[in-house]
């Protein structure tokens, strides 16, 4: 049984980035997570050219089991991405701090299918409500089926294939 309230992110740091570069080799998520050069370019690149990407570790019981990342989607939107068309999803975004999307992977085997996602989620959720954003975005493909009944245990709905938000409210 996983104590959820063990699960802890932390700031990624130079000395993760093997663990994550051994993690995107994995088939099971290299077929959600792309090019795997583009993500460790992002990742060296994350104090530079991407600094507006925000990566940690998750943790639990202070080992790293996977990998977790916000970004302003505002900054998204003008990316000349091959793969990825960020302009569809987030053209009509105009304001910096509103729309926030997520991504979040689960690099140890043997901590899939947990709840560990959706525990991932609700702290990503509660770090944007810390900067004050309005809403959040995942791009799941509409395959990862685990992925999304995560986000829709946490409230997201789904936009449209692919583009599942949820609005953020505060009391």
């Amino acid at each position: 049984m996983i104590n959820k309230s063990r699960i802890e992110l932390k700031p990624l740091i130079d000395k993760d980035i093997p663990l994550f570069d051994k993690w995107l080799d994995k088939e099971y998520i290299k077929k959600w997570f792309g090019e795997k050069e583009d993500w460790l370019n992002e990742i060296n690149e994350r104090n530079g050219k991407y600094s507006f990407l925000k990566h940690f570790i998750v943790y639990y019981n202070d080992r790293e089991i996977g990998y977790c990342l916000y970004t302003d989607c505002f900054y998204l939107k003008d990316l000349e991405e091959e793969e990825h068309d960020f302009k569809e999803l987030y053209g009509d975004i105009t304001e910096k701090n509103h729309t926030y999307e997520i991504g979040y992977l689960i690099g140890e085997e043997e901590y899939l299918n947990k709840g560990i996602g959706k525990r991932i989620i609700q702290l990503l959720e509660e770090k944007i409500i810390q900067i004050g954003g309005k809403e959040i975005s995942a791009d799941p493909s509409e395959e990862n089926i685990i992925s999304i009944k995560a986000l829709l245990k946490n409230g997201f709905t789904k936009k449209s294939d692919g583009d599942y938000r949820k609005t953020i409210t505060y009391d």
